[in-house]
């Protein structure tokens, strides 16, 4: 049987060999791109981990998403608006950034438009999900979900590791409660056998346990504050 090849996957020799992707190399922090600015690219990371977050009136963060090696962002200039986000390198990354417009045209010439559809309309369900699970999933299950989808992304099935470091404040924003909760929880998931941690705080997820806690755990535990 033939391998499914993912439109990340046809789409990372495609920009390799594009003379109008420019290659930028990061260093963990590094901000790509800030509220307000007339940014016309989409970004394709090669390597590493992206972040992108919004603030409120008051200055509150708000983590958007979480992008890992293969994924695109910064489709929000496909709008022609002014960016509402900012995005930032959480390690060392490398990129590949082209113009909306050759990005756009390089998909119509390679015949992946179909794909790129897809693609986005799997970003959509995911942010309809995460959204859902806010409403009526208790954070401690967020946090499983959370965990188990970044795997998903920037794991290995072979070693079932989570290959870049994300920290306790930063799952905090994406799961929505504090972050002594989330060192909390994850004392809870070591001792249940959901995932174990390294030295180096590297978190091992423990698939098929973590499925399980998923799906059985749904309606035993209280739909608690988060914040609290």
């Amino acid at each position: 049987m033939l391998k499914h090849v993912s439109f990340e996957e046809c789409l990372r020799p495609i920009l390799s060999s594009e003379p109008g992707a420019l290659t930028r190399k990061l260093p963990k922090r590094s901000v790509i791109y800030t509220p307000g600015s007339h940014d016309d690219h989409v970004y394709f990371i090669a390597a590493g981990l992206v972040k992108t977050v919004m603030h409120s009136q008051s200055g509150k963060e708000c983590l958007l998403n979480v992008y890992t090696p293969n994924d695109i962002f910064g489709e929000s200039c496909f709008s022609g608006r002014m960016r509402s986000e900012t995005a930032i390198a959480m390690s060392d990354a490398v990129l590949k950034q082209i113009p909306r417009r050759r990005f756009l045209a390089l998909i119509n010439e390679t015949g992946l438009a179909g794909e790129l559809v897809h693609y986005l309309a799997r970003r959509l369900a995911e942010h309809e999900q995460t959204i859902t699970d806010f409403v009526t999933v208790n954070c401690e299950q967020r946090l499983a979900a959370v965990l188990l989808r970044l795997w998903q992304k920037a794991g290995t099935p072979e070693s079932s590791y989570l290959m870049q470091r994300i920290s306790h404040q930063e799952l905090s924003q994406i799961v929505g409660t504090t972050r002594p909760r989330i060192s909390e929880f994850l004392h809870r998931f070591r001792m249940r056998g959901l995932i174990e941690v390294t030295a180096d705080s590297r978190i091992r997820i423990r698939e098929h346990r973590l499925r399980e806690y998923l799906e059985t755990d749904q309606d035993e535990l209280p739909l608690e504050a988060c914040a609290s």
